[in-house]
């Protein structure tokens, strides 16, 4: 991805079933500036969504199973309309070394495994892009 805007205008989708921690993630975000929020229920949710938005980010639950996996797999192979190389993170209730595997095929930068603390979701965002190296004069 070029030019990300600052964190405080970077927009990431959140597709989470729970709607306590699809909210309390999203206010923690914008209360940190961390990024802005658009949260979705489903996955099917979620790609209506992206028919109209731009996420700089993805943070998926895998709640959903093989439908979030189709959902990923679609993402990187350019059929939606999004980067194809747009970072994800995703949050699962276990993870056995087939899925870790399969996670890795579709470049999921990270797994937070159930139940997390919300400062690990916040540090998982905020190491999703790239630090720009600052500029010595």
């Amino acid at each position: 991805m070029t030019d990300l805007p600052l964190p405080a205008n970077r927009k990431v989708l959140l597709i989470e079933p729970d709607g306590l921690v699809r909210g309390t993630v999203a206010s923690v975000c914008r209360e940190l500036q961390v990024a802005r929020v658009r949260q979705a229920i489903s996955v099917s949710a979620g790609e209506q969504w992206l028919k109209t938005g731009q996420p700089h980010g993805l943070l998926i639950s895998l709640t959903e199973g093989d439908v979030a996996l189709d959902f990923l797999t679609r993402l990187r192979a350019g059929a939606l309309r999004c980067d194809a190389e747009l970072p994800v993170a995703a949050m699962a209730r276990a993870g056995d070394a087939a899925l870790v595997a399969r996670l890795k095929e579709l470049n999921v930068r990270r797994l937070l495994l159930q139940p997390f603390k919300l400062r690990d979701v916040v540090h998982t965002l905020e190491q999703l892009w790239p630090v720009e190296e600052a500029v010595i004069a």
